[in-house]
């Protein structure tokens, strides 16, 4: 599912009343309807709704839900801002909900009501359509709706809230659930965005599916659909081990051998067909008793190319210690190690001291960095906000040919094309030590059965987050822990292939 800007979103809706052919008034009727049909579902119809409108189609979409809640029985009140000019929209809903409902303007601020506990405000002012702070009167009411003990919905975006960049001014309704249309904003991933938008949810309104944009879409969201489509998994019945290829787990280290025990856990239950684990000889018995089906070679066999012959694919750094034979170690695999290369936690760490390290990787080769907030910022600068980091990471996965998987929320996979890929699975119980030693072990999994880069990230982040998703059904978000969620993994790839 591709994510539009608001001009691409209303480029759509426009190409959808010239295609499919419908009315602009009449697909704002369907809008409606999703919306007024998720309000009753959530609340039902014993609640008060005071809505909220605008003179713009955002404050058609809101006298449209009253009608609507209205003739569903419901007690609705309409405060609409006082305007010399309304969309035409906008004014045939108001024409087709006075018969039935008065909506009182609001000239002044003490023509605004009180929002008690128990209502629902909803948010119909501005949505998408405004590309300033707002002022005057109209932050008057969003101070009110904030203000308010009333539980906010806002339609298709906070109002105040630009849905393509970051929170500006101090007038954005605060919403506890966002209702947007169609696909999903890029406001919604942001880190800043967060306390504005609450809980969101997609309503498909049957825009046009033969709509292409000008410019190709930048972002796209990461669902099961998605995956579906991209992963075919299907094994041959006379298929063995060899057919699926043999990874490299390099992690561990005296100490901190858990991290290479979670890994190679989620590696065994990626799909691959062999699992070698290279970490110090002193710590094999750790690994034997706890990933049995994982095999081990020691450091020392870990700098010739030999250990390497018949490898798919090569996961380095979790559980490692900041010292020189890793630093070696690691510079070594960058310029000697052909298949897929996957670099994560202290390999991240030291590769920050000479980034410049990852133009000596050989042609054509894939390198795939998996850095949280704070070690992209080591790596490439210190970022301000999730959008800069988001963007840097757009610059830096050019500059250096690699996939950046920026983890968090949302976990962003930033190709080299400038494509970014945000991940729609996953939770904060996840924000937990162990966890991304998890998800290097199952990326280099698949990628060691020949899965093409791209869609072997995406796989591996979708798969981490759902099985983070049923972890946290099983265990809470408090209690579950990362070898939670490779014992989830079973689950997650029933869900995702069935």
């Amino acid at each position: 599912m591709h994510i539009y800007t608001s001009a691409q979103i209303r480029a759509w809706d426009a190409f959808t009343i010239a295609h499919e052919p419908i009315a602009s008034i009449d697909l704002m009727e369907r809008a409606a309807y999703a919306v007024a049909e998720w309000l009753l579902g959530q609340y039902g119809s014993e609640k008060q709704y005071i809505i909220f409108c605008g003179p713009g189609n955002n404050g058609g979409d809101g006298l449209a839900v009253a009608r609507l809640l209205y003739r569903a029985g419901c007690s609705v009140q309409v405060y609409m801002l006082h305007s010399e000019k309304f969309t035409p929209d906008c004014a045939e809903n108001l024409q087709r909900l006075q018969p039935l409902l008065q909506p009182i303007m609001v000239r002044v601020p003490a023509d605004l009501p009180i929002l008690p506990a128990g209502t629902i405000a909803v948010d119909a002012l501005f949505g998408t359509g405004l590309a300033r702070p707002m002022e005057g009167l109209a932050a008057e009411v969003v101070n009110l709706i904030n203000g308010g003990e009333a539980e906010v919905v806002s339609i298709d975006m906070p109002s105040g809230l630009p849905a393509d960049g970051l929170p500006q001014g101090r007038a954005i309704v605060q919403a506890h659930f966002t209702l947007s249309f169609q696909c999903p904003k890029l406001a919604f991933i942001l880190e800043e965005a967060a306390a504005f938008v609450g809980r969101w949810h997609l309503l498909p309104i049957g825009l046009h599916t033969g709509y292409k944009p000008e410019h190709a879409a930048a972002y796209e969201w990461v669902d099961e659909p998605l995956m579906k489509d991209m992963l075919h998994l299907q094994r041959p019945v006379f298929a063995h081990k060899g057919h699926f290829g043999h990874a490299a787990l390099l992690a561990g280290s005296p100490g901190m051998m858990g991290a290479a025990v979670m890994a190679a856990s989620a590696c065994v239950r990626s799909g691959a067909g062999l699992v070698t684990v290279g970490t110090a000889e002193s710590e094999f018995a750790i690994l034997h008793t706890a990933v049995p089906e994982a095999m081990c070679a020691p450091h020392g066999a870990l700098v010739h190319e030999a250990f390497y012959e018949r490898k798919t694919a090569i996961g380095a750094g979790p559980g490692w210690a900041a010292d020189e034979y890793y630093r070696h170690l690691l510079q070594w695999l960058i310029h000697h190690v052909t298949v897929p290369l996957v670099l994560d936690a202290t390999a991240l760490y030291l590769l920050s001291e000479s980034p410049a390290w990852l133009k000596a990787r050989p042609a054509g080769t894939t390198t795939i960095l998996t850095p949280h907030a704070g070690e992209f910022d080591r790596l490439f600068g210190a970022c301000q906000t999730s959008l800069q980091r988001m963007h840097k990471a757009v610059g830096m996965a050019q500059e250096y040919k690699v996939i950046i998987v920026l983890k968090g929320a949302y976990t962003r996979i930033v190709t080299p094309s400038g494509l970014v890929y945000i991940n729609s699975t996953g939770n904060p119980g996840m924000a937990k030590g162990g966890s991304g030693d998890v998800l290097c072990g199952l990326l280099t999994g698949l990628l060691a059965q020949h899965i093409p880069p791209v869609p072997a990230c995406l796989a591996a982040v979708y798969l981490h987050g759902l099985a983070g998703n049923l972890a946290a059904a099983k265990y809470t978000q408090q209690a579950m822990t990362a070898m939670d969620m490779v014992g989830c993994l079973g689950e997650a790839w029933k869900e995702m292939l069935w």
